[in-house]
């Protein structure tokens, strides 16, 4: 399979996977083998869609990349919530059942870690506006879960206190992270949409939210849960927020939490949130997964995360995923098929024909010999789709 940029799709392309509604992603658009026409694609367009999976000749490996059944237990965690939560201003908080969050939540985490090399594809499944904070919760806890899994000897160095198979249980983390931004359901509408910097964290109103979805869930959430969703943008250098409480009387000031007073999860989160945060163009629009990459690596920001958790990071998330479609600077039509760790912007590639992705032509193939970018330093990715990708290789 392959996936195509939608601007990039063609009639008579025909779909690997199924394609959900970006607003609804339970509710499946056209499914797995359906032969697009060009009124599809301009309703996929028209959606918002960013890109679709096609069959593809030659590339039937990558079709276990990604297991079907993990994007549909994670579409089933973002509707779940957004079914619950559009309803709480008239029936209340008293009526969410939060302990089938754990449930879901659990079945989801469980799937993760059967997977023998749980892929960071998932993150890019999970289509929609950046200003819906319940998809953007469930992307952080995809992305957050993946991490957890990469960091199991960490979490039990970090947590000495519970035996390992507790320590590396992740699902109160998922949990924290899928609610994460909850408070923000009650900021004004101007404010629901701002991104933090490294030079503006917000207004104090904007800020709060960490402080209301804590209230909000408190009593129906686990205490670890809990601390993520209250302090998910502590920074590992001390500067980030809510500050601490200080005792009644105390002429203590309050400052942010740092380095080992920050729970694990709220480290690990905070680094998801900021990332899938990063995902996002100003007009809405959902970037390139190496444009989120290229900016967590700004040195202004790296001191904000843990440096075992960032480095962990940063070697587990590809510049290029497996199966993504990309166009060289020699204006050459290529597909990523490998990975390449040490060198991320510099992945192996595969030429590909637009005509064999609609003829599904075996002869319509170009040759298949891979090339591997670390070792021909005069081609680079500069495309995905439209987008202009290298001010952003590095």
């Amino acid at each position: 399979m392959l996936r195509v940029p939608i601007e990039q799709t063609k009639s008579g392309m025909t779909l690997a996977r199924s394609v959900s509604d970006p607003e609804k992603p339970e509710h499946v658009l056209l499914k797995a083998g359906f032969e697009l026409e060009e009124s599809h694609i301009k309703r996929l367009r028209s959606l918002k869609q960013t890109s679709i999976w096609i069959k593809y000749p030659g590339l039937d490996f990558l079709d276990d990349m990604l297991d079907p059944e993990l994007v549909l237990k994670q579409q089933r965690l973002y509707s779940s919530l957004k079914e619950d939560f559009s309803e709480v201003q008239q029936v209340g908080l008293n009526n969410i059942n939060y302990s089938q969050y754990v449930s879901i939540m659990s079945d989801f985490f469980h799937t993760l870690l059967q997977d023998k090399k749980p892929s960071f594809l998932i993150i890019s499944e999970l289509q929609g506006s950046s200003s819906d904070i319940f998809r953007h919760g469930t992307a952080v806890t995809s992305l957050a879960l993946l991490l957890g899994i990469r960091l199991e000897a960490y979490l039990v160095r970090k947590r000495p206190s519970l035996p390992p198979a507790l320590a590396t249980d992740l699902t109160s983390l998922g949990l924290g992270c899928l609610l994460h931004d909850i408070g923000k359901q009650f900021l004004p509408e101007q404010m629901k949409n701002f991104h933090m910097t490294a030079q503006d964290q917000g207004e104090p109103l904007w800020q709060q939210h960490t402080e209301a979805g804590f209230e909000m869930i408190k009593s129906g959430l686990d205490p670890c849960a809990g601390q993520i969703i209250l302090n998910h943008h502590q920074h590992f250098d001390g500067s980030g927020f809510p500050p601490r409480k200080s005792l009644a009387g105390s002429r203590e000031p309050t400052i942010p939490l740092q380095q080992e007073e920050i729970h694990i999860f709220c480290r690990i989160a905070a680094l998801a949130d900021r990332f899938e945060g990063f995902r996002h163009l100003p007009d809405g629009k959902l970037a390139p997964t190496i444009v989120a990459l290229k900016r967590i690596r700004n040195p202004g920001y790296a001191c904000w995360f843990d440096p075992v958790i960032y480095q962990t990071f940063l070697s587990s998330m590809p510049a290029f995923l497996p199966g993504e479609q990309v166009t060289l600077n020699d204006g050459q039509l290529m597909v990523v098929t490998e990975v390449n760790e040490k060198y991320p912007c510099r992945p192996t590639v595969r030429p590909i024909n637009p005509d064999a992705a609609q003829t599904l032509d075996q002869n319509d193939l170009p040759p298949t010999s891979d090339i591997n970018l670390a070792h021909e330093k005069n081609l680079h990715v500069s495309r995905i789709g439209n987008f202009d990708v290298t001010p952003y290789l590095f």
